[in-house]
């Protein structure tokens, strides 16, 4: 950085190759997810990194409250858990003993009525 604290060209090349190495994969990872879970009720899923603790973060969003309860309470939700850590896993992200992962479920009828739709609200 220079010495007015104004980031060179050099520094934003830096952060841009530093946050595509961040992203890699997840894309590919949310894209298996939803192929292989969509027509079990899957409306929405978000996979975020935190350079700062290596760790994700898994946000699955069914259609309604009642799909959430009914994926917890058929497997689903550790069937997709397994599959998401596989993905991580073949996406190189680590291997799964070593992956630092965070699941949370919730509904598109929460985002609706708590969040007026918003999902990086949400995220938040």
């Amino acid at each position: 950085m220079s010495r007015s604290n104004v980031p060179s060209r050099e520094d934003f090349a830096r952060a841009k190759a530093a946050m595509k190495e961040d992203d890699q994969g997840l894309a590919e990872v949310r894209r298996r997810i939803m192929t292989q879970f969509g027509s079990r009720g899957l409306h929405q899923v978000f996979l975020l990194y935190s350079r700062a603790t290596d760790s994700f973060g898994v946000f699955v969003f069914f259609q309604s409250n009642t799909q959430v309860a009914s994926a917890h309470e058929s497997g689903l939700v550790s069937e997709i858990e397994g599959a998401a850590l596989q993905a991580l896993e073949g996406a190189r992200r680590g291997t799964r003993s070593s992956l630092d992962v965070r699941f949370e479920y919730d509904s598109d009828e929460n985002v609706q009525m708590d969040f007026a739709g918003d999902y990086y609200d949400r995220l938040r």
